[in-house]
């Protein structure tokens, strides 16, 4: 059995089971249907992970299920709202938390009485958990006529349009986390030394990683004339000029979407961050301190590099994958983590 959790895409799970000859179990996973039933992994009494079964595989000896996490759903549902949040008044589509916007679009396509039977027919509405930004934000995406409708799977909106503008999704067990990136003021879910990672690891210093100024721009043609841009960041720094630049590929974006873009951006830039560089296959050990359910995908853990490091640094880390395994040698739980470095300054630095 192999089970992931993972930030801002869908999370995967296996199972392979050994055909035995009792006829009754046989008869059971026979009647497995993907999309109509979905897989459940418990760790002891504790439901770690959940989702629909995508894909089911039998030979002659073995039948393997492949699933994926509730955000599977929102991958084979088609957008039908118009996607005007915009003005702080509305009633039904205000600008406000990128989260709350999120849940919005997932409400209004979910519980979609023309083609929903039963509404909800997922089941992830009363699942869903928001961790807002402070920041308020507008979106829009309706291309020349406000009444249009943009007619893609709800997680591409969320990938491409939301995730860029502040939002972070993940799933624990059945729950969908709609969340933000972590700041150097939430506090860490854990503390770690390199004691507890299995494997080598190596303390870097990324200088290429770094920046002083983030510009965001949709200058991504060679026609300039309706270029927009946003910048983040500190001037008057230690490094001098150290800018760095993203392109934006979303369409309509202005200089206000811009400049969340490049707020988002800089997160985990300045200063030039310290990581830790953790093999393949590198796991916690069984003395870690830390719980599953801790380790939820883009939650913050600190990581001591004392003792055996010249490097004496305590080092926040996002956690962005959670890789668990478990056959015949046990369990083994890996993690991959990427520096939170310091929080966003204000647009006006």
């Amino acid at each position: 059995m192999t089970w992931n959790r993972t930030v801002n895409d869908t999370a995967e799970a296996t199972i392979t089971i050994a055909k035995a000859r009792a006829p009754e179990c046989c008869g059971l996973l026979g009647d497995v249907e993907p999309y109509i039933h979905e897989l459940s992994i418990y760790r002891d009494a504790d439901l770690v992970w959940q989702g629909p079964i995508k894909r089911v595989i039998e030979s002659r000896d073995t039948w393997r299920i492949e699933a994926k996490d509730v955000t599977e759903y929102l991958d084979r549902t088609i957008n039908t709202t118009q996607l005007r949040y915009v003005n702080v008044g509305d009633p039904v589509k205000p600008s406000g938390p990128i989260q709350g916007i999120a849940e919005s679009i997932i409400k209004i396509n979910v519980n979609d009485p023309t083609l929903s039977f039963p509404p909800d027919w997922c089941n992830i509405l009363p699942f869903m958990v928001r961790n807002d930004s402070t920041v308020r934000a507008r979106f829009e995406k309706d291309g020349n006529s406000d009444a249009g409708i943009w007619i893609v799977p709800v997680l591409k909106i969320m990938n491409t349009e939301l995730v860029p503008r502040g939002l972070e999704y993940t799933t624990v067990g059945r729950r969908l986390v709609l969340g933000r990136p972590q700041l150097a003021a939430d506090r860490a879910q854990a503390t770690l030394t390199l004691d507890h990672i299995a494997g080598d690891v190596q303390v870097i210093k990324d200088g290429a990683s770094g920046t002083a100024v983030m510009w965001a721009t949709n200058q991504t043609k060679d026609d300039i004339s309706d270029a927009a841009w946003g910048l983040s960041g500190y001037l008057s720094t230690p490094y001098g000029r150290l800018d760095s630049l993203v392109l934006s590929q979303a369409e309509n974006m202005d200089g206000y979407d811009l400049l969340q873009l490049a707020q988002a951006s800089f997160i985990g830039r300045y200063p030039v961050p310290i990581g830790l560089s953790i093999p393949t296959g590198s796991t916690l050990t069984a003395d870690a301190p830390v719980t599953m359910a801790q380790l939820v995908a883009g939650a913050r853990l600190n990581v001591v590099t004392t003792p055996g490091m010249c490097s004496n640094v305590t080092i926040a880390f996002r956690l962005t994958d959670v890789d668990v395994e478990w056959g015949d040698s046990g369990e083994q739980v890996a993690i991959s983590l990427v520096p939170l470095g310091q929080d966003p300054p204000p647009p006006t630095q």
